[in-house]
């Protein structure tokens, strides 16, 4: 398969895209492009770099075949935007009533600035967030190298086809759970542990239990992957605090779309 075409992916150094690399390349013996988008605001930019670049060193020595098939990672820097553009306005409406990600803006802006179509997404099935937002709009489809997939149908809101028109879920009705047992099956385990997926990380780059992936890690059965006394912490502040934090994030969304007009 060297002759076909790479495919796209978005690569974090994160639990299911690294899960979808492997895929990509020890199953189906695909050639993949992986893409990072660096996020000079957010702390753990440099971990998640350094994270994909042990992963990468630990897969080839693992599996040298796959040397002729994973392209050295494409890493951009999050693209400037004016506030006014039709994607950032198609952002707004979705928070509106859905809770998802700031990156889907910058990253919807990143591959129009780069013509690309057919990007793999690893959103996993969740009943919140994201996977949640999406699963109305989902429809069973074939990527271009004929592997199960999904994609937004054709009759999707146009803000969402703004933001997320570009991608294909091929995750999307797998669950972390699932990813984790294929991967035992596969021998994968050792890179898998090498993921990272905190937003915030500590002064001594240990996951911080608050930001949104610790969070959704506790709730999925790995809160293993997090410090004992920063999952004390997180049950504590679950209990108190983020009521407070939910309701202050909606006040916020409200005034920021009254500026917008």
């Amino acid at each position: 398969m060297l002759d076909a075409k790479p495919v796209e992916l978005l690569w974090t150094g994160g639990f299911d895209s690294t899960f979808r690399l492997l895929t990509l390349l020890l199953d189906h013996r695909l050639p993949v492009q992986p893409s990072y988008l660096y996020d000079a605001r957010r702390a753990s930019a440099p971990i998640e770099v350094a994270t994909m670049d042990r992963i990468r060193a630990a897969l080839l020595q693992a599996y040298p075949d796959a040397r002729e098939l994973l392209l050295p990672t494409r890493i951009d820097s999050v693209p400037a935007h004016d506030p006014d553009d039709d994607v950032q306005h198609a952002f707004e409406t979705i928070l509106r009533d859905h809770r998802i990600g700031d990156q889907y803006a910058f990253l919807a802006r990143w591959c129009r600035e780069r013509g690309l179509r057919e990007v793999e997404l690893s959103c996993e099935w969740g009943p919140r967030g994201t996977p949640h937002a999406l699963e109305p709009f989902m429809t069973p489809a074939a990527s271009q190298h004929g592997l199960p997939t999904f994609r937004l149908h054709r009759d999707a809101p146009e803000a969402f086809q703004l933001v997320f028109g570009m991608y294909t879920f091929p995750l999307m009705r797998m669950t972390k759970l699932e990813e984790a047992q294929i991967a035992t099956r596969h021998g994968w385990n050792a890179l898998l542990a090498e993921t990272w997926f905190c937003h915030r990380p500590t002064r001594k780059q240990r996951p911080c239990g608050f930001c949104n992936p610790c969070q959704y890690a506790l709730e999925e059965g790995f809160g293993a992957r997090i410090p004992r006394s920063r999952r004390a912490l997180s049950h504590l502040f679950n209990a108190t605090l983020m009521p407070l934090r939910g309701r202050a994030r909606q006040v916020l969304r409200r005034l920021r779309r009254h500026a917008l007009g």
